[in-house]
């Protein structure tokens, strides 16, 4: 080792020199500092970017998942609250039954006014909305709406032309629970919607998810717990859906609990399966984004 100052040669292990006695480390020269360059603002841009990816991630895992637990308690602790929450989509199942189905039907608070005989303007009408909104899909290349909109379209004319009305009618009554897990099932899944959309941008899908997993969880509390909970009997309204059924177009009681159990398992699988992909993209994403 040699002295920086007098050039002396000593032992690498000398903390001080045996000349003129400085001492190395204090003799040591001060690192310079070198300034760090600010972000570019495609770099800064690319780290926001990459922030947002895992807060989305985040979600994706547990927003589905805890939503669909808090609404089961919820439905246990305060079934009268949720019931006055999920009736809406409950009438509203029966409506959209209804209109698929070529009826007019105005849904309101625990009724859904449906007209007796089939509406030729009420299936041109819808005819015409599926038509537009599959046209505005093509035009921006979204090919998972215009599957959609096809898919709505044909069930709309199988509703329409390919059932009798009394088979139509016994539909818009199972349509109403049924309502509640289909419908309860796509309102969930709005959690999923592009970043660029307004149900994502404007944070309307936390509401939706919220809404749809509690009408979700009150009708599966229903036909999931076997024959003993099905709501039997008459209220202000009427019959109930399950006994006008039974009644008076004598389905089977477990043939009717099978139905409503059997479309439930099949919207919680429906659920499982975009779940999935909506942590597996953003995973793969990240993965992509590293190798890079």
């Amino acid at each position: 080792m040699q002295c920086p100052k007098c050039k002396f040669e000593q032992e690498s292990e000398t903390t001080e020199c045996r000349r003129c006695g400085i001492v190395f480390r204090k003799y040591a020269p001060e690192p310079e500092v070198t300034e760090v360059a600010p972000l570019t603002a495609e770099e800064t841009a690319t780290l926001e970017t990459r922030q947002e990816d895992r807060q989305e991630l985040m979600f994706r895992v547990f927003a589905l998942p805890a939503a669909l637990l808090l609404a089961r308690g919820a439905v246990a602790v305060a079934p009268g609250p949720v019931r006055l929450l999920s009736m809406w989509i409950h009438e509203g199942g029966h409506a959209m039954t209804a209109w698929l189905c070529g009826f007019s039907a105005m849904p309101g608070p625990w009724w859904t006014s449906v007209d007796p005989d089939r509406s030729r303007s009420i299936t041109a009408l819808f005819v015409g909305l599926i038509g537009f909104g599959g046209f505005r899909a093509w035009q921006k290349t979204r090919w998972f709406w215009i599957g959609t909109a096809a898919a709505v379209l044909i069930v709309l004319l199988i509703g329409t032309f390919g059932i009798y009305s009394d088979q139509a009618q016994q539909l818009i009554i199972f349509g109403g629970d049924a309502g509640c897990f289909v419908l309860g099932t796509v309102l969930m899944l709005t959690f999923y919607a592009r970043r660029d959309n307004p149900i994502n941008r404007n944070a309307l899908r936390w509401g939706f998810l919220v809404i749809g997993a509690l009408s979700f969880m009150d009708v599966w509390a229903v036909w999931s717990g076997g024959i003993q909970n099905i709501p039997f009997g008459e209220n202000e309204n009427g019959m109930s859906d399950p006994s006008v059924l039974t009644e008076n177009f004598s389905w089977n009681v477990h043939v009717l609990l099978a139905r409503y159990y059997k479309l439930g398992v099949f919207c919680f699988m429906s659920l499982a399966v975009v779940y999935a992909a909506g942590i597996a993209g953003p995973l793969l994403n990240r993965l992509k984004i590293k190798e890079n």
